[in-house]
């Protein structure tokens, strides 16, 4: 169990900014450098909040070989160009 001061050093070692840029680096390694982008929600899926009808590009990242469990899907909107689904599907 740690203590408040070491939790206190713990805070001090790391800056905010740092843990930023180690995160962003993080999950940029999760993101396959190639992927394949399909118009509209793909068949046989179901993401909630979004209808089938909804224009979008989607993608889906797998998991790697070495994870088991669901995938993930990224879903933009064409009218408003944001980002309306980005959640785990299939497991």
């Amino acid at each position: 169990m740690a203590t408040s001061q070491k939790m206190k050093e713990c805070d001090t070692e790391l800056s905010r900014q740092k843990a930023v840029r180690i995160i962003r680096k993080y999950l940029h390694r999760q993101i396959p450098k190639d992927f394949e982008i399909q118009d509209g929600v793909p068949d046989g899926c179901i993401l909630y909040g979004i209808s089938k009808d909804e224009p979008c590009w989607t993608v889906s990242i797998t998991p790697s070989a070495l994870q088991v469990g669901a995938g993930r899907i990224i879903c933009i909107s064409k009218r408003k160009g944001k980002v309306i689904f980005d959640g785990l599907v299939g497991e």
